[in-house]
């Protein structure tokens, strides 16, 4: 390769750094624009960095990566006079036998060095370039072709343009690997890129690493500020504050103050994230005398080792007068337990119930899908109670049988009826004073109830359960059946509406024909005892009518009451005639039942 002589060279490079694409800058010095010029002994070079652009490159075209190797320097200055480069696997691991011997490598490295040869020499003349000493071609290994050289250590480089595009998507909040999808589109191809995520991952790093020591340093500054302008102000860093390790510890004057009187629970938090280094802010926290929050200081970490909170704890109970709490919460941590233990021996240590949730509902999922699909525990005979747990979540389920049980407490008691709502009181035993009223339409089956709950939360209230349970309805009506309480809530399935029609559906429920049944039969009750020419003509129309419900229930197979809903209640006035035979007895069966109660309530009054 390359075939030019030495003497057709000039001198090659101009000192232009140390990165793959700074060299290309150096083809233009290149004899003849000899592109693939391969290394030779005699080539000079203005620089001892020219010479190793020069050579990376030269490794890129081959496939092989590059080092730095051994260097001698001068007996009168100390200078480097010779320095070698050589391929990336040049030589041999040097292990640690003491170590393995010791302990067992749990994560063993790949072996990278096969004792390759290959390398290039440099020296320095007295004309202060570097010439080519050494020239090495052979490799002992196969090399990397050209669509995965890229991801060789020496040929991954960040450009200027690069760094600029991820500085702009880091401060975005993008990650590193939706920065290196962005990069692959815009270059056109991840060989086109020069690097790899990790290399980015690690750029970022240590970015985010060098604008965090500078905002610590302002955040140093400001709390020097603070204990300035008040000695009562208290702050603490890890280390020395010219060689911190990033973790910092404040308390002000009000903090500490309320701890005396408030200190004998704090809570210790260190989940808090949301900054833009995603550094732990770790509160000390307690409640107050009205049961508010108060702070007894914080502290930003950098290290969650188990030092740093031991650090973090002995600083804080120094803020704190030296005076221990009598119990201190946090999450469910070894390493916090074990600082704890060593720092506060003797406050009592609790882990936060939050917490405890949130890992129950991670680790024990099986137990969660089990309480989807199993019935809860019944405290009452009601069918509606186990009508509610058959559709309700087990959360929601929880909270209407807590008011489902409420109801055996209270009385409700009728103050006002116009005919079409009957307006209740409803009261705790022994609480008369507190009472509120319920709206009870039974032809409808709604109620509405002054508390306003259902409104606000879509759970009816015990005051309304109260009323049902006195007017026998036994089953929750579907309007009061909200869908975003339902296991069904995240499906498409839809509940049933029966609401639209009062009598298309409704004779399905055995609760809504008993109360349709009693309100009417108490209206015709009260108009039949008006006089005795009315009574008599009531009491004729509900001796026949008994005889054909009587009728009616033998032949229940034969003609429903449900095969003929009623459009309205004149029906019962046409001729035999008149309309079809079914629809005539449906109608007749519907208002015998009316009669036939109302005969009953009458007869008992």
């Amino acid at each position: 390769m390359g075939g030019a002589s030495p003497n057709d060279a000039n001198s090659i490079g101009s000192g232009s750094g140390g990165d793959a694409t700074s060299f290309f800058s150096l083809h233009t010095y290149l004899p003849d624009g000899d592109i693939d010029l391969e290394p030779y002994e005699g080539m000079e070079f203005e620089s001892e960095e020219s010479a190793k652009a020069f050579y990376n490159s030269y490794a890129r075209r081959v496939g092989f990566s590059t080092r730095v190797s051994s260097s001698r320097r001068s007996r009168k200055d100390g200078a480097i006079i010779q320095r070698s480069f050589v391929c990336a696997k040049e030589g041999f691991r040097n292990l640690n036998e003491k170590r393995t011997k010791d302990r067992e490598i749990k994560r063993p490295r790949t072996v990278t060095r096969v004792g390759c040869k290959a390398s290039l020499s440099v020296k320095i003349q007295d004309s202060g370039k570097w010439v080519v000493s050494g020239f090495v071609r052979e490799h002992n290994h196969e090399l990397v072709p050209p669509d995965q050289v890229h991801c060789l250590r020496s040929h991954r480089q960040i450009s200027g343009p690069a760094k600029t595009l991820i500085d702009t998507l880091q401060a975005a909040g993008m990650g590193p690997r939706r920065i290196m999808s962005v990069l692959v589109k815009e270059y056109g191809g991840i060989s086109k890129v020069g690097f790899t995520e990790v290399d980015c991952r690690n750029y970022m790093r240590n970015n985010r690493q060098r604008n965090m020591e500078g905002d610590i340093q302002l955040l140093l500054d400001y709390l020097k500020q603070k204990q300035s302008e008040n000695p009562s102000f208290f702050y603490a860093i890890q280390g020395d504050e010219d060689q911190y390790t990033g973790n910092v510890f404040w308390a002000d004057p009000k903090s500490r103050s309320d701890y005396n009187h408030f200190g004998d629970t704090v809570t210790f938090d260190t989940t808090y994230r949301s900054n833009r280094y995603r550094l732990p802010f770790v509160p000390f926290t307690g409640l107050n005398h009205h049961g508010q929050p108060v702070l007894f200081g914080c502290a930003f970490l950098i290290n969650e080792s188990e030092a740093s909170f031991v650090w973090l704890f002995k600083t804080w109970l120094s803020a704190m007068f030296g005076r221990s709490p009598l119990s201190i919460t946090t999450e469910h941590d070894s390493v916090i337990r074990s600082a704890i233990m060593q720092v506060l021996p003797n406050t009592r240590h609790r882990f936060c119930k939050w917490h405890m949730f949130k890992q129950c509902q991670e680790k024990l999922s099986h137990v969660y899908f089990d309480t989807m699909n199993t019935s809860p525990v019944l405290k009452t005979p009601s069918p509606m109670e186990k009508q509610a747990s058959e559709f309700y979540t087990r959360k929601l389920f929880t909270r209407f049988q807590e008011e489902l049980v409420s109801t055996l407490t209270f009385t409700a008691s009728k103050v006002d009826d116009n005919g079409e709502v009957t307006t209740y009181r409803v009261a705790k035993f022994g609480e008369e004073h507190k009472f509120y009223h319920v709206n009870f339409n039974v032809l409808e089956m709604k109620a509405s109830c002054s508390c306003r709950m259902f409104e606000f939360s879509g759970l009816l209230c015990r005051h309304v359960l109260a009323v049902f349970r006195v007017t026998n309805v036994l089953t929750l009506p579907s309007y009061y059946i909200s869908k975003r309480w339902t296991r069904n809530a995240k499906s498409s399935v839809v509940l049933e509406e029966r609401a639209i029609d009062p009598f298309n559906g409704y004779l399905e429920s055995h609760t809504v024909r008993y109360n349709t049944l009693r309100h009417e039969a108490f209206k015709f009750v009260d108009e039949g005892a008006e006089s005795v020419e009315s009574y008599n003509v009531a009491m004729a129309v509900l001796m026949e009518a008994s005889n054909k419900v009587a009728f009616a229930v033998k032949n229940e197979g034969k003609a429903s009451v449900n095969n003929g809903p009623m459009r309205n209640k004149s029906s019962y006035c046409r001729s035999e005639g008149e309309g079809s035979s079914t629809q005539q007895l449906s109608e007749v069966c519907y208002f015998s039942n009316l009669y036939f109660v109302k005969l009953r309530a009458f007869s008992t009054s």
